[in-house]
């Protein structure tokens, strides 16, 4: 902030943009401002060329600062945190809905006849829907698919084994 008002109305200036970058941007947002602020605003102030008091000024500042750190702190928390809309639902949503149109793609491959209903899903329908219920549609498929991988194993171990006795 110092070398925006180099060269600019004066001293008073100077001093508060020096002692705005010790504080810093961070802090500043926090609510925290420099004396130099009170002193600039006495000086408008005497000048007439403001009615407005140093403790009102302070007071407004201090408060407008934390209410923008608070809108910006509700703004982040709906965006990365929030289970419907945040940018992690959405990432989680765009692996499930990926992992779906794999499971589509294999089609009835691996799936017992019992469970090939489970393939008629309309991918357009899953826009509307929440991430849980996509959730447990890749479920229900991953689990129909491995049952029937299970019971192939069971088949052919008991065949081995029958083939084996013999």
């Amino acid at each position: 902030m110092g070398e925006i008002v180099v060269g600019r109305r004066g001293g008073h200036f100077r001093s508060l943009a020096q002692s705005m970058d010790k504080i810093g941007w961070r802090r500043f947002m926090e609510g925290m401002i420099s004396v130099e602020v009170a002193n600039v605003q006495s000086e408008m102030e005497e000048a007439s060329q403001c009615k407005l008091t140093v403790k009102s000024l302070c007071a407004g500042l201090v408060l407008k600062l934390l209410e923008v750190t608070h809108g910006q702190w509700l703004y982040r928390n709906v965006h990365v945190h929030d289970k419907v809309s945040g940018e992690q639902a959405v990432r989680r949503k765009e692996t499930i809905r990926a992992e779906l149109e794999y499971q589509m793609s294999l089609g009835e491959n691996g799936m017992a006849e019992e469970d090939r209903y489970l393939l008629e899903l309309n991918l357009d329908d899953l826009d509307h829907s929440t991430g849980e219920d996509q959730a447990i549609w890749l479920l229900l498929l991953k689990v129909a698919r491995k049952v029937r991988q299970l019971r192939e194993n069971r088949r052919n171990t008991a065949a081995a084994e029958g083939y084996k006795k013999e």
